[in-house]
């Protein structure tokens, strides 16, 4: 289940201090640790959205602890059996909550610089990109979806970036993408494909 919250703009510094007040001390350490309002504002919301998710679908009221592996994928530490990716930019911030691993990005709208476009795209996206009537969205758009499967393998981003969506890469992988170009994000949902994002 995705949960979103795209309203950040209303969030005022007292209600955003309030926000981080209600978090663990350890996830409070880690919104803090963000130099800019948007950031511990974004940190804040992104744990809070998901302490909603697990109450409405699992009914789970405790704030939940993390634990990560090797490549610093969260999990749940009292609940392995459910999966959960946060992704947040400074128009909104997502939660996705499953059974199954799964992987969400969500990013802001901004230019397709082409210097960035060729280092992170391949060839036939390039090309993806460039020929759309709106290259900028193109360009989130395949980007989320390349972090949403790094998060969904959970390697973070490595040298595959050029070649995450190939259909090797991708075997097995069910990803969708959500654009909201009203409010300004697009984001990617992946999932292994006997589960539908």
């Amino acid at each position: 289940m995705l949960y979103i919250n795209d309203h950040l703009e209303r969030m005022k510094e007292k209600q955003v201090e309030k926000a981080i007040s209600m978090l663990p001390s350890w996830r409070k350490e880690q919104a803090l640790r963000y130099k800019h309002f948007e950031g511990k504002r974004e940190c804040a919301l992104a744990y809070l959205e998901l302490c909603r998710g697990l109450q409405l679908e699992y009914n789970i009221s405790e704030m939940p602890l993390f634990r990560y592996d090797e490549h610093q994928k969260p999990s749940l530490y009292a609940y392995p059996h459910i999966h959960f990716s946060l992704s947040h930019c400074k128009e909104a911030i997502g939660c996705f909550i499953s059974n199954e691993p799964c992987g969400l990005d969500i990013e802001c709208l901004r230019s397709a610089n082409e210097a960035l476009v060729r280092y992170c795209m391949n060839e036939e996206e390039c090309k993806q990109i460039f020929s759309s009537p709106n290259p900028d969205a193109a360009f989130i758009s395949l980007w989320t979806k390349k972090e949403a499967v790094f998060k969904l393998k959970g390697t973070g981003i490595n040298d595959d970036i050029k070649e995450i969506l190939s259909p090797e890469n991708t075997r097995g992988i069910s990803i969708l993408t959500i654009p909201n170009l009203y409010r300004g994000y697009i984001l990617s949902v992946a999932q292994y494909s006997n589960s539908q994002p």
